[in-house]
């Protein structure tokens, strides 16, 4: 299977088709070595054989490029059997060509004349493809044999397929013929080879194949035989085979020793520096080896900023394999001057020019991992922490560093399931007992891993218990144990949990940092937020702009989250996501993916929050992240519960609480319990769906250990009302309005005040006005629009039914825009119960009417597209405007819609 390369084979297949004139008889392919001419070539082998066609095949060598017609003797062998149909002249040319005869090789002219003939006449019994690879190294007189050929066909059933490299010049180009340039594969495709090739390989490793591989086939191939990714530090190119290395290797032999080293400190350096490499380095050779380097078609100079950058990341593999451990160290320790105006890159050029342990090198490389994370790199930063914890003399600090590594590869690299390996050598380092961040590291993995708050939270507590007096601010490794007993209080959702942290927060001094402080006051308990903390929130979400750290971002806008402040760390937690998908921090990548896809849920913009939640759930079940994967799939159930996908959104739920029951994570139970909420409530099962809600919050109250119950107001409300109780809908309604949970967010306020008009028997008609009227409310469309619904339901049942359907019309606008079929089938049932029709919004276009007609015999997309003369992409875009409609969600009940909906409309 070729991976990428369907545009390719279309053009093979269109080349080969036996009986069809082709206006271009001749195909060739241009691309870098390894890029995949070869394998291309074989697939269009094995497609001319199946199409009718004999397939005759030259592979030129470099070696036979002095032998003349060596390649045209390999080839016209196999044509031998037509040779007494040509003319004498002719036979005899292509004998000797052949060694058939003795006689000096004809002239160019006559052998390709020969050539013509013989394939032509060959052709008449059996179509032909010839092809040709490696065509830069056929020898010049076969070459210009095949090239005469290939401009001379006519009638006959022959066909060219011709593969060179791009950097090559060959007979075929300057004869005229085009090459299609073949690309590296994109990213998508690259990680589908290797997923197929090496199923057992990580999410982590395959990126920094493919980041090191740059769509490159063969490299993608053979770069995992040769990693041993337990020895490979981080900041080092991939080992390369022989295969790789032979592609590269006798270039960089031929360059002068000045090169080599040039080259060197190319590749040492990386391409982080700003500025080129002239101006930061020595110059070996007064600059003679860069320029030979550059002749030598190994680097060139980037046109969108000057530097100097290898023109494959195979040719920086292979430098750095030719190159010896002392030539590396050397190399290091001029870089470690050159860098002296930056701390973190002197340090870990430092830290590699040093062979033997150096505390003073280990603190340095320490300081720089803690920059180097909150400038956002985090993978440069498990690696120099690794670093120097292999520097360091003293056992103590060596366990430590390591424990440390361990927490950053969990935390934010993704490297779940490296951590314990870390752990286990920081422990074999440890002199007494296991240091907070060795246990950090341990409680992060289990919380993450297993799910286990109850041992995380007691191996936390008894580490800090074990820290004397106030635990200082300024200690990172108590702090990120302190942000760890936070998360797992969260999860956990039980008053004992958070009691026990709120004691550890208090030893904290001066004050706690501003994550942590946010996170336990608007983000454990939003419903007691006061002004200050929300000003606080408001100042930490827009420094979000200045900073490239992913630890500082997502916990940030995780602090936003019950406050529905997500949208304003959007930015960033998408140049996370991006740092991710090159490799980065893939960790903070699935926390960025679900809060960005919560922010989604809330604005409407479902179709986003579909594809976030994909990838996230994706990394998640690659990484082992279990738990983490929970939000993500809270979130979707909520979108499939609402456009009526209730198996999947059932399902989610009960995934969510299988897992999350045994060990008695009460905030992940109460996300199952919204999902099915929100499964009862469009379908009128509001009995129960108030035992639902009433189960994450109880009636009258918003506990400070499970602030998830902030996200129900509305929902407990509506569900008890509805369902005959109104004694505890209108506790519920003033103990959210007393707790001033409405001044929280606009969204808020919005579904607090509408709680007050649904249970206010005298004023509930302009209390919903006001509701409605409260600013920035538009952006909460669904939301908004489950509002409008119950104003609307109550407006019919006070006798105003004009009213009703101004309400419930603008309803079902919202819910169409979401294609939340349910719930638009609640708002048209109660339209049609206030005397309304089909409105203009809910009738189909012609071209709606005609594609939902045809899909409702059965057909599909492609046969609609094929009768319309449209694109299957464009029928199914007009039938997913086509279902929210018609109130259906799926095909099935297309044909019994559309009745219904001809029978309304002459009514």
């Amino acid at each position: 299977m070729l991976f990428g390369r369907e545009a390719e084979l279309e053009l093979i297949n269109a080349l080969v088709q036996v009986g069809s004139p082709s206006s271009a008889p001749v195909l060739m392919f241009s691309g870098d070595p390894g890029v995949g001419k070869t394998a291309l070539l074989d697939a269009a082998a094995e497609i001319s054989e199946r199409a009718g066609r004999t397939v005759l095949r030259v592979t030129a060598f470099e070696y036979e490029a002095e032998l003349s017609f060596g390649a045209l003797n390999q080839m016209l062998h196999t044509l031998l059997t037509s040779l007494p149909a040509l003319d004498e002249v002719h036979q005899h040319a292509i004998s000797v060509i052949c060694g058939l005869e003795a006689g000096p090789p004809p002239t160019q002219l006559i052998a390709g004349a020969a050539s013509l003939a013989l394939t032509t006449e060959a052709a008449k019994s059996a179509p032909l493809l010839i092809i040709i690879d490696d065509a830069p190294w056929l020898d010049l007189a076969s070459g210009m044999a095949l090239a005469y050929v290939a401009r001379r066909l006519q009638s006959a059933d022959l066909r060219f397929l011709i593969s060179a490299r791009s950097e090559l010049e060959n007979l075929f180009v300057r004869s005229g013929f085009d090459a299609h340039v073949l690309a590296p594969l994109d990213e998508a495709s690259a990680d589908a080879l290797l997923v197929d090739r090496f199923p057992s390989l990580s999410p982590s490793v395959r990126r920094r194949i493919r980041e090191d591989a740059l769509g490159n086939p063969l490299a993608l191939l053979d770069l995992p035989a040769a990693l041993d990714a337990t020895d490979r530090p981080l900041g080092e190119p991939l080992p390369l085979t022989d295969r790789l290395m032979n592609l590269y290797a006798q270039r960089i032999r031929d360059l002068p020793d000045g090169a080599r080293e040039m080259l060197l400190l190319l590749v040492l350096a990386g391409a982080e520096n700003s500025r080129t490499i002239e101006d930061c380095l020595p110059m070996p050779n007064g600059g003679a080896g860069l320029a030979a380097s550059e002749r030598a078609g190994l680097v060139r100079r980037s046109t969108r900023n000057g530097r100097l950058e290898f023109r494959h990341p195979l040719i920086r593999s292979a430098v750095f394999e030719l190159s010896t451990g002392e030539g590396r160290r050397r190399a290091h320790t001029v870089l470690s001057n050159a860098f002296a105006y930056d701390p973190q890159r002197r340090a870990w050029h430092l830290g590699q020019s040093v062979s033997a342990p150096d505390a003073d090198v280990a603190q340095l490389l320490e300081v720089a991992a803690n920059d180097l994370l909150h400038t956002g790199n985090s993978t440069r930063a498990t690696a120099a922490m690794l670093r120097a914890a292999e520097l360091s003399p003293a056992q103590e600090d060596r366990a430590r560093r390591l424990a440390r590594a361990a927490y950053i590869g969990s935390l934010v690299t993704g490297e779940l399931q490296a951590s314990p390996r870390l752990v286990v050598a920081a422990q074999n380092e440890a002199a007494g007992a296991p240091s907070l961040a060795a246990v950090t590291a341990v409680a992060f993995h289990i919380l993450n891993g297993e799910g286990d708050a109850s041992s995380a939270q007691r191996l936390l507590i008894a580490a800090l218990d074990s820290q004397p007096g106030p635990l200082d601010a300024f200690d990172d490794d108590a702090m990120e144990a302190l942000q760890t007993l936070v998360l797992v209080g969260f999860y956990a959702g039980r008053a004992e949990f958070w009691s026990e942290t709120r004691e550890q927060l208090a030893r904290v001094a001066p004050e706690p940092p501003d994550t942590l402080f946010l996170l336990d006051a608007t983000f454990g308990d939003p419903t007691h937020a006061d002004a200050s903390a929300l000003r606080r929130l408001d100042a930490a979400l827009d420094g979000l702009r200045f900073t490239s750290d992913p630890v500082q971002i997502t916990r940030t806008a995780t602090a936003g989250a019950y406050l529905d402040r997500i949208d304003r760390a959007r930015e960033p937690l998408w140049r996370i996501v991006d740092d991710g998908r090159r490799g980065g921090a893939v960790a903070k990548e699935i926390e960025s993916l679900f809060l960005l896809a919560n922010d989604d849920y809330f604005a409407g913009e479902w179709d986003e929050l579909e594809r976030l939640t994909d990838d996230g759930l994706r990394l998640c079940e690659e990484l082992g992240y279990t738990l983490t994967a929970a939000p993500g799939r809270f979130l979707r159930g909520l979108v499939d519960a609402a456009r009526g996908q209730d198996a999947a959104a059932d399902r989610a739920a009960e995934q969510i609480l299988l897992w999350a029951a045994p060990r008695r994570l009460y905030t992940l139970a109460a996300y199952a319990s919204q999902v099915r909420c929100m499964l009862q409530l469009p379908h009128g099962r509001f009995e129960s769906a108030y035992r639902h809600a009433a189960s994450i919050s109880p009636v009258g109250t918003f506990q400070p250990f499970l602030p998830h119950a902030i996200w129900l107001v509305f929902d407990l409300v509506e569900a008890a009302a509805r369902s005959g109780r109104q004694v505890e809908a209108s506790l519920h309604a003033q103990a959210a309005e007393d707790a001033g949970i409405g001044a929280l967010s606009s969204r808020l306020e919005l579904l607090v005040a509408a709680s007050g008009a649904l249970v206010d028997t005298d004023n509930w008609r302009d209390r919903f006005e006001d509701a409605l009227a409260t600013p920035g409310s538009e952006r909460w469309v669904f939301d908004r629009s489950r509002v409008q619904l119950v104003f609307g339901e109550q407006l019919r049942r006070g006798q105003a039914p004009a009213d009703a359907r101004l309400q419930l019309t603008a309803a079902i606008d919202g819910f169409e825009r979401l294609r939340a079929t349910p719930w638009v089938e609640r708002a048209r049932r109660e339209l049609r119960a206030a005397g309304g029709t089909v409105q203009a919004s809910e009738q189909l276009t012609p071209q709606e009417s005609a594609v939902a007609n045809l899909a409702a015999t059965g057909l599909s997309n492609k046969e609609i597209a094929a009768q319309l003369f449209l694109s299957p992409r464009t029928v199914s875009t007009h039938l997913s405007r086509v279902f929210p409609k018609l109130g259906i969600a799926s095909r099935g009940a297309l044909r019994d819609a559309l009745e219904q909906q001809e029978l309304e409309l002459r009514l």
